[in-house]
Parts: structure tokens; sequence; C-alpha cells
């Protein structure tokens, strides 16, 4: 199981009527799969054993966003913006991360999210498109690929905006 680690969700300072459209303008993961991810086999191997996101190993999950999450992740992506995201790769969502190998989320280069309900309304009404599709589709499929459940503001756990984005200072 993943380890838990403090979260900077972009959610918890936002009210609950503003909920329903924080999520922001950037790059995140979709695709649907089960509560356990399985970790790719080799080409021509066997089938790979299910094994969930916290207990892979780093190769692991490499070899998952390379051989799962991209593939599906650009297919989501270049569907909602075909001329914005035609070269999606590693570095588009990690950033340095995925130049030095270290992979680190958030991502301080991705755009940085508001910290107020009133900075998330006029994202909201700036970009309703990408609001609409980060909170229907990025969120809970990311969340679902990595065997997590949606980060809520009852909960204040889970996959959310918080994971891939900053937010403002």
């Amino acid at each position: 199981m993943r380890q838990p680690q403090p979260r900077r969700s972009c959610l918890e300072t936002a009210p609950a009527i503003v909920l329903a459209g924080c999520f922001a303008v950037a790059v995140g993961a979709c695709a649907e799969t089960a509560a356990s991810t399985p970790a790719p086999a080799a080409a021509g191997a066997a089938p790979a054993k299910e094994v969930a996101w916290g207990d892979m190993s780093k190769d692991q999950r490499i070899d998952y966003m390379k051989g799962v999450v991209a593939p599906r992740m650009k297919q989501a992506f270049t569907t909602f913006n075909p001329d914005r995201y035609a070269k999606l790769n590693c570095v588009t969502c990690h950033g340095d991360g995925a130049t030095d190998g270290s992979f680190k989320m958030p991502n301080p280069k991705l755009p940085v999210l508001p910290n107020s309900p009133d900075g998330f309304k006029q994202l909201a009404q700036e970009r309703p498109a990408v609001m609409e599709f980060m909170k229907n589709e990025v969120k809970p499929k990311m969340a679902a690929m990595l065997g997590e459940p949606e980060w809520t503001p009852e909960t204040k756990s889970g996959f959310g905006c918080g994971e891939c984005h900053t937010t403002a200072q």
C-alpha cells in the first residue's frame, strides 16, 4: 500500500460550492483500471501478477507508466486537444523529474493552482472546458489507475489535483 504522504491539495481551501470546478489546466493521466494495477510484462513474458502502485518498485512503476499510463494519457489528452497535446510525453507531466529520473511530483512547472475560492471561480470562468475535463476525466481515471480513492473534501485523502500541481502561496 502506498505510504501516506502530506498532500498539498488544491481543494483544501475551496468551499464545497467551488469543489465541482477545482481542477486546473494541466496534464494528468487517463485510464480506467481496477483497484490494483498490473505490472506490465516484458514482450513474450508470462502475464504479470497484479501489483498495487504503492507496492511496485521504481522500475515497475516506470514500466507501468510507459506501457499503460502514457498511451492512455496521450489518447485522452489528444482527444481533448489534439494540437496542444500532440507531443505528450513523460516531461509533459513530470518536467525536470523526467529528465533527472526522480519523476518527483507535484511538478512546479505545471500551472500553479489558486489558493482561494475566488481564484478557482475565476479559473472555472476562464477555462471551463479544461476544468470539466480535469474533474470528469483526469482525476477519477488517474485515481483508479493508481488504485486510490479520489480526493474529497470529507476525507482529504486520495488522488487529487495536488498530486500533480502546486498551489499558489
